[in-house]
């Protein structure tokens, strides 16, 4: 029996409107449910249709599928050994197109499941970095996007992605080119998109493969950062997830997509340590849990299922 965690949407509110700060969701409480495994697609609820975001369980990648009144959107696609999971995932949710795919930055692990997606559904709209690289998995996700007529944006700090009716996600970064080494070439990882989803009193922060150079970029412009669920910067590396971050965004729960035994050692205990001491009363991770859905109808809060029984 999968385990169903839902938190008290009704109590998020109350403390919202408590601390006059929509979206802290910091201490809240989750009871244990009947588990029932996540929705093929969101239902209705008392505020509005529901939005689901899957963080799915794709090896040591990113991939994070959401759905809204039967239309779905992508963030990151997993690795290039991940594709046959990439397309099974799509099949099995009953994805028919994507609205819009957002390509948080072009390491493999994060584009590299694109070809199978472009193989298997239409794609809309293409949102990416517009920091570049020469990989092979890089060249053919443009090659794909010229080929099938693709629009294709790059975003910047202050753009407004619009995902769903009323679900909008708010870039905060890249605010600025971040470089590396001697030849100043820009920093993949650390000129990711992060972005502030938002559907009603429910909000969610992405930040791709963000580390503590982008997140003080971030922490300096000022951007509204308070979300009710972080979605861990670089898999739970010690190289994200500052306390000042974390603090700006104090989240609830957070949740991190990595791939069980992984050579890198991640997610870091040092990362873990300081979400735990950032008051995150929950940490998700695709390593140990499978995918990881939330959803919420809006009016604050998300209820969490997890794949696999603790």
């Amino acid at each position: 029996m999968k385990r169903l965690l839902h938190w008290l949407a009704a109590w998020l509110l109350a403390l919202f409107l408590a601390l006059g700060a929509a979206g802290c969701s910091d201490g809240s409480s989750s009871t244990a449910g009947s588990g029932t495994s996540a929705p093929q697609a969101a239902g209705e609820g008392p505020h509005g249709s529901e939005l689901a975001v899957h963080v799915l369980d794709i090896g040591q990648g990113d991939a994070i599928l959401l759905s809204k009144d039967g239309k779905w959107a992508l963030i990151d696609s997993g690795d290039v050994d991940h594709r046959p999971e990439m397309k099974r995932y799509l099949k099995e949710y009953g994805v028919d197109s994507l609205s819009s795919v957002i390509i948080t930055h072009p390491h493999a692990d994060h584009v590299g499941g694109m070809l199978a997606v472009f193989q298997t559904v239409p794609v809309e709209a293409v949102y990416d970095s517009g920091v570049p690289t020469s990989t092979n998995t890089y060249r053919t996700y443009l090659k794909q996007i010229k080929a099938k007529n693709i629009p294709f944006h790059v975003v910047k700090a202050g753009d407004v992605i619009p995902l769903f009716e009323d679900v909008d996600f708010h870039v905060v970064a890249p605010v600025e080119t971040i470089t590396e080494g001697k030849k100043k070439k820009p920093d993949l990882n650390n000129n990711s998109i992060v972005g502030r989803l938002t559907y009603g009193a429910s909000s969610m922060l992405f930040t791709g493969d963000a580390e503590k150079d982008e997140e003080e970029t971030i922490l300096e412009s000022g951007a509204s950062l308070r979300s009710d669920v972080l979605k861990v910067g670089h898999h739970g590396s010690k190289t994200s997830s500052s306390p000042a971050f974390v603090k700006a965004v104090s989240p609830g729960a957070a949740v991190l997509s990595a791939g069980a035994g992984n050579s890198y050692g991640l997610p870091h205990q040092a990362a873990l340590d300081r979400l735990a001491q950032g008051g995150v009363s929950h940490i998700f991770r695709t390593d140990r849990d499978g995918t990881v859905t939330f959803v919420t109808d809006g009016s604050g809060g998300f209820r969490v299922y997890t794949e696999k029984e603790k």
